[in-house]
């Protein structure tokens, strides 16, 4: 598929229009980049003025008549099939939700982002609630009211829900998420019953941060992400911006005694940023110049931080570079250590959690943004709502807030609706795995040998190089020959189970 070699008017009007929309989408990126990495503290309620006017000038882009003119000329031209006719089908999905929200609401949500950020970062570090309350109460009715004038009588969590992944409502996933959970529940419950603990002193010790980031950095580099088009810097919480696919950025945290929430953090927005780096640059500035749900750019996150970088011939590259950076802890070979990235063991922190139980710390999420969506838990209660679903899925709770519901910072942004796309990408990353070792073949000796280029290549040719004009369920369903399902999920985790805690599958029912 291809852009039109010799644009009309109208199709020429529409890319310039996108420009500056785009243009006005990267200064928010920059600006919020900023204000996670190196802002003053005292400059956040300034930046959160500034945003408010950028998120009005977006709207306005969107909104203009300019564009909606420019969209109906082009679908009159667009031939069935055609890049045209995408480009005007992911366009005018924007503007129809768009039109539907006043400029002063974006003002106020863009206002209160800024505001409830700050409010997180300080309750974070407080491990106070309290602190945190109130801007988030604001924001979940600022949210609210946004996926209201969206829904135009539908349920505003589900307009908020496919804005992230289109075409997907809690009606369709709530039993995506109890199947998973009746699977997930009784493998854990084995593993538990099996008697075998991992040794996972080899993966814990002294580390020091600058050279986990260094080991970070060589590792992003090695699987593709292209330093001299981004950058790694230090963050409350990881994540992966894109200003530019020739600016794109990733943060990381660590800790000192344990190298993995690092090392994985990095390959995790490694794999966001491959993708961003990867979209089509015939497409830069127009409608489809993005992913095509979030969905799917969790998948490519997930497959490279767990597929990649938890497999044995991941490690029989990295060790080396590992024993030259922490010579003292390097005392294992990638065999020895294996067991210890591929643990089942319940934990309060989401971004740490293990492949098996990393689901449940998503149904907890999920449950909650429904009920304080559906007026059936007030923000105030979150706390305890958080502790007893822990209890229930994990048998564990916090014992502070910054280990329970201050842990994740979604919701200071207002993103309800981003969680459930982490199962989603998780579900994907999976199947696309299974699909490129059963193409490629032989991944692991690659690996083994730094050569993750084939891999790289696969996804490029597969889902980088699509961007957005095809719905994330055919993208799937295109790369790996089917619909996406939880089969090669399970499969996965049994088979690890099975290796490392002798846990004979099937584990719960068949998927």
């Amino acid at each position: 598929m291809r852009a039109s070699e010799s644009p009309t008017p109208a199709e020429r009007r529409l890319y310039e229009l996108w420009s500056e929309y785009c243009d006005l989408e990267a200064a928010e990126a920059l600006l919020e980049w900023d204000q996670e990495t190196c802002l003053p503290s005292r400059a956040h309620d300034t930046r959160g003025e500034v945003l408010a006017t950028v998120a009005a000038l977006k709207h306005r882009c969107l909104i203009s008549c300019e564009l909606r003119d420019a969209l109906a000329a082009c679908a009159v031209q667009a031939e069935a099939g055609s890049v045209l006719a995408a480009q005007v089908r992911v366009a005018r999905r924007e503007v129809e939700r768009a039109v539907k929200v006043p400029e002063r609401l974006k003002r106020e949500i863009a206002a209160a982002r800024s505001a409830g950020l700050a409010a997180w970062q300080a309750a974070r570090q407080a491990r106070d609630f309290s602190l945190f309350e109130r801007p988030l109460a604001r924001m979940l009715a600022l949210r609210r009211d946004e996926g209201a004038a969206i829904a135009g009588g539908g349920d505003p969590y589900d307009a908020l829900l496919d804005r992230y992944e289109p075409g997907s409502c809690s009606a369709g996933l709530e039993p995506l998420f109890r199947r998973l959970v009746d699977i997930l529940a009784p493998l854990v419950e084995a593993v538990a019953a099996s008697g075998v603990t991992v040794d996972e002193s080899i993966a814990r010790g002294h580390f020091p941060g600058e050279g986990q980031v260094e080991l970070g950095r060589r590792a992003a580099a090695a699987v593709g992400y292209d330093f001299e088009a981004g950058r790694l810097d230090a963050s409350a919480h990881p994540f992966c911006v894109r200003v530019h696919r020739r600016d794109v950025r990733m943060t990381y945290r660590f800790q000192e005694d344990d190298f993995r929430p690092c090392l994985f953090g990095i390959l995790h927005e490694t794999g966001h940023a491959l993708y961003e780096q990867g979209l089509p640059e015939a497409w830069h500035r127009t409608p489809v110049d993005d992913a095509a749900s979030l969905g799917i750019h969790e998948s490519q996150s997930l497959l490279w931080e767990n597929h990649v970088g938890r497999s044995r011939g991941f490690w029989r590259w990295l060790v080396p570079h590992f024993r030259e950076t922490f010579p003292a802890a390097a005392t294992f070979d990638a065999d020895e250590l294996w067991p210890a990235l591929h643990t089942v063991q319940p934990s309060l922190i989401r971004v740490d959690a293990d492949e098996t139980t990393y689901n449940l710390h998503v149904a907890v999420r999920f449950e909650l943004e429904l009920a304080l969506f559906h007026g059936e838990l007030d923000v105030r209660d979150l706390p305890r709502a958080w502790s007893e679903r822990y209890q229930r899925y994990l048998g564990i709770g916090p014992t502070h807030d910054a280990e329970g519901v201050l842990q994740d910072i979604h919701w200071a942004q207002g993103s309800f609706g981003y969680f459930p796309t982490y199962t989603l990408g998780m579900l994907a990353a999976a199947q696309l795995a299974a699909a490129a070792r059963r193409d490629l073949g032989g991944l692991d000796a690659a690996f083994a040998d730094g050569d993750f280029g084939p891999l790289l290549g696969w996804l490029r040719e597969r889902l980088h190089g699509q961007g957005r004009p095809h719905p994330a369920g055919e993208l799937t369903a295109r790369a790996t020959g089917r619909p996406l399902d939880v089969a090669d999920f399970v499969a996965y985790l049994r088979r690890n189970a099975e290796a490392v805690y002798a846990v004979a599958p099937p584990c719960g029912p068949t998927p």
